[in-house]
């Protein structure tokens, strides 16, 4: 991920800005949960309609596949999901 922001292509959330289990600056995870819900659901609702048609969901599962498949090979390997999945 270029820069290491925690972004994949395309604004995508990568797993370095998952919010890990617990409190986080005082907020109930429950609370953060919902709040990252509702952000992740705005990325994914690409036309802004206030849903996620298929054609939204697929895009967003290519774009996390996209992102762990590290060669780029239209596969991936449990070396390629456990290097994503490292911090």
């Amino acid at each position: 991920m270029p820069g290491g922001s925690g972004m994949m292509p395309d604004g995508m959330m990568g797993r370095s800005m998952m919010i890990p289990s617990g409190m986080m600056d005082g907020m109930p995870m429950m609370s953060m949960r919902g709040h990252m819900m509702k952000i992740m659901f705005a990325v994914a609702d690409a036309d802004g309609d206030g849903a996620l048609s298929f054609e939204e969901v697929t895009a967003i599962h290519k774009r996390i596949f996209d992102g762990v498949d590290a060669n780029n090979d239209g596969k991936v390997t449990t070396d390629e999901l456990q290097a994503f999945m490292r911090p």
